[in-house]
């Protein structure tokens, strides 16, 4: 017997916590972003995701501020308010969430996942790692588009504007 006893990694963040920019807008749960986005691992600390989580969900309220004054002035308290089509989705085709509160969370997690990239790089990657990663990863660029895709879908403006020359 060699005495060894495994054990799962303690997670990197407490269980539920999460990030709040105020009443209007759903809260991001920490865990689900790290186990959506998959950077870092558990390698980036707690604080260090908040503090991305935060600016992100500053910056997408923000480019969203007039969109959500006109919600409030028709009477609704909370993005969950806002009339949308009901999504489900996961195991078992049970859950439904707002399309609006999907795409808030999906640019929320773009503009966060483009911060941590850019300021955390994987320290254990050899230089061909590294190389790897480039090609096959997504760039802060690729999650902040993302992030501008899903704010344009929530104020309900296309992706591109095309006119003739």
């Amino acid at each position: 017997m060699s005495g060894f006893i495994a054990s799962p990694p303690s997670p990197a963040s407490p269980a539920g916590a999460i990030v709040s920019v105020g009443s209007f807008w759903p809260s991001i749960d920490i865990n689900r972003f790290r186990d959506a986005m998959r950077i870092g691992n558990q390698d980036i600390p707690h604080p260090r995701v908040v503090e991305a989580l935060l600016g992100a969900a500053i910056i997408t309220a923000d480019n969203l501020a007039d969109w959500r004054a006109v919600r409030e002035a028709e009477g609704h308290v909370t993005l969950a308010d806002v009339p949308a089509e009901a999504i489900t989705h996961g195991a078992g085709e049970t859950a439904s969430e707002s399309r609006l509160a999907i795409l808030w969370r999906r640019a929320v997690h773009a503009f966060a996942a483009a911060d941590l990239i850019e300021t955390h790089r994987d320290v254990t990657a050899t230089g061909t790692g590294v190389s790897q990663i480039e090609h096959q990863a997504m760039t802060p660029d690729d999650h902040r588009r993302n992030g501008v895709h899903a704010i344009r879908a929530i104020l309900g403006q296309r992706r591109t504007a095309v006119e003739l020359i």
